[in-house]
């Protein structure tokens, strides 16, 4: 048995990434029964029947405490028209000493790339090497991190799309001692909540003035997170 999927044509490559199949016989995207279902969420058929899920893993609050001298990172990108549109990203960096909000865009992208250029600029603010846990509510992000680049590296990056930006990430994280870990979007969560309100601001301001550079405000010093 199967979970057929309604994947629109521009996210065909996202969902071929995620483990989705294609079926010629019926023109659908699928994922086998039992599979994870939660990265495909947006894509479930609503005339097919749902296969049963276990309990969902509790999701983090948002009011995370940073690691000793580290950091938490909560980092998310948007775009309109994706691909193609305008796009933001924005990430919400709390350390031990304070919170920092930085976000930018481009007037020309794809929300994958917003995605991974989120944690690249997060990643890229913290000056000093040190333990730091991303949040994100990019699966695309996760899985490349945790499951997907070694193999990349092996087949010397055959076919993967967005070379150049997971290669950035993966030197950062490695400069870091970072962690990437999935929070489920929309979902009232503290830090997702915040960094997806930066992404559009930085969706926007890439808009209005069709640059990309980085915009960076410090919310609190002297730890006072929040």
């Amino acid at each position: 048995m199967v979970v057929w999927l309604k994947v629109p044509f521009a996210e065909k490559d996202e969902a071929k990434a995620l483990g989705a199949r294609w079926s010629p016989a019926q023109k659908k995207w699928y994922v086998k029964d039992g599979a994870d279902a939660a990265p495909f969420q947006r894509w479930l058929d609503a005339d097919a029947p749902s296969p049963a899920q276990a309990p969902p893993a509790p999701q983090p609050t948002g009011d995370e405490t940073p690691p000793a001298g580290g950091a938490i990172v909560y980092c998310d990108g948007a775009c309109r028209g994706n691909p193609g549109g305008p796009g933001g990203w924005g990430a919400w960096i709390r350390t031990t000493e304070a919170t920092v909000e930085i976000f930018g865009g481009s007037p020309d992208t794809t929300n994958n790339r917003m995605e991974l250029t989120a944690a690249i600029e997060a990643l890229r603010w913290l000056p000093q090497a040190c333990e730091v846990v991303v949040y994100t509510d990019s699966q695309y992000v996760v899985n490349g991190m945790t499951q997907w680049r070694h193999g990349w590296v092996r087949k010397n990056w055959k076919d993967v799309k967005n070379v150049e930006l997971w290669k950035a990430l993966i030197a950062e994280a490695d400069r870091h001692r970072a962690t990437f870990r999935w929070v489920r979007g929309h979902s009232g969560h503290r830090g997702n909540e915040r960094a997806d309100a930066l992404a559009n601001e930085g969706l926007d301001h890439a808009k209005r003035t069709g640059r990309g550079e980085v915009v960076v405000r410090i919310v609190a010093e002297h730890g006072a997170a929040g």
